[in-house]
Parts: structure tokens; C-alpha cells; sequence
């Protein structure tokens, strides 16, 4: 990762506040930093969370499955959509239609009518509609129960990793 030190005034320009309150958060422990001499220094990553909130547990455990999902996608762009738009279809007469999941479905299709690219797009985002419509993915069954497997096993020790020892 190319991560790389910000004064408190650079942080603050970032953040769109005064420096005086970066310096606040830093005091609060709001904010991670290290003091070179009397001077505060900050993650340009640690700033970054506080404009974009790091993923939940649950968000990034999607997002690993759909990450795997898009190799299929490249492989065999066809097959995969039309698998999709087949769950769409089946799940839409199950649901009410004027039900939340009816609604992220529809948004599905008019993902997947945008095109390959947009559709690997939300697979990977992390803004707040491809998470949502993530959580709603017509992907069900692209992989298979071992590679299903095999994502969550790398997930958990990349959580435990990255997360539980911090």
C-alpha cells in the first residue's frame, strides 16, 4: 500500500476543516498520529477513513465473494448475467412489488442492461449503492460451493489479519 505522511495542515485541507480541529481529533485520539518532534504526523490512509468510513464486516465479506465473482464474469460474461437475470426474474415473482427487494433488483437489471463494465463496477465499489445492491446480489450460484468455501477461508484470516490484531 502507498501510504505517506500529512501534516496536521495538510489533513485538514483534505478533510475540509481547520487544522485546528485535526489537531483536536488527533488530541481526543479521533484521529491516529505520531509526533515528529512537537510536530503531529498523519496517515494519509487514517485520514482517508475518516472522509470514507472503513467497510463493515459483513460489507467486506461481500465484497471478497464478488471480487471472486468477477473472474467469472471476464471468463464468460454471457453465462454469468444470464444467470443473474434468471435469479432476477425468479425472485421478483416472489417478493412484493413494491418491496425494497423488488427494487434493488430492478436497479440490478438496469446495472447488468448498462453493460460488463459497469456491472464489474459494483461487484468491487465501495460506495454506498454498490454495497447496498451487493447485499441484494442476483450472483447466487456463480460460484461454486468450493470456491465459496475457499473465499471465506481466506477472508476470515485476512479479517483476523488485518482487523482483530489491530
Amino acid at each position: 500500500m502507498n501510504d505517506y505522511w500529512l501534516t496536521t495542515g495538510e489533513t485538514a485541507k483534505k478533510l475540509g476543516v481547520s487544522r485546528q480541529h485535526v489537531v483536536d481529533l488527533c488530541n481526543r485520539n479521533e484521529l491516529s498520529f505520531v509526533k515528529v518532534g512537537t510536530h503531529r504526523r498523519i496517515l494519509d490512509s487514517s485520514a482517508r477513513a475518516l472522509i470514507k468510513p472503513p467497510l463493515t464486516r459483513e460489507q467486506e465479506k461481500s465484497l471478497w465473494l464478488h471480487r471472486a465473482l468477477l473472474a467469472h464474469l471476464m471468463l464468460d460474461p454471457h453465462k454469468v448475467l444470464k444467470a443473474a437475470l434468471t435469479n432476477i426474474e425468479d425472485w421478483k415473482t416472489k417478493h412484493r412489488t413494491d418491496g425494497m427487494t423488488t427494487q434493488y433488483l430492478e436497479q440490478w437489471e438496469r446495472v447488468i442492461d448498462s453493460g460488463v463494465d459497469n456491472v464489474a463496477g459494483v461487484l468491487t465499489g465501495t460506495d454506498d449503492t454498490s454495497k447496498e445492491l451487493r447485499q441484494n446480489s442476483p450472483f447466487a450460484g456463480v460460484l461454486s460451493d468450493g470456491e465459496r468455501q475457499m473465499v471465506l477461508h481466506s477472508f476470515r484470516e485476512h479479517w483476523n489479519q488485518e482487523h482483530d490484531a489491530a
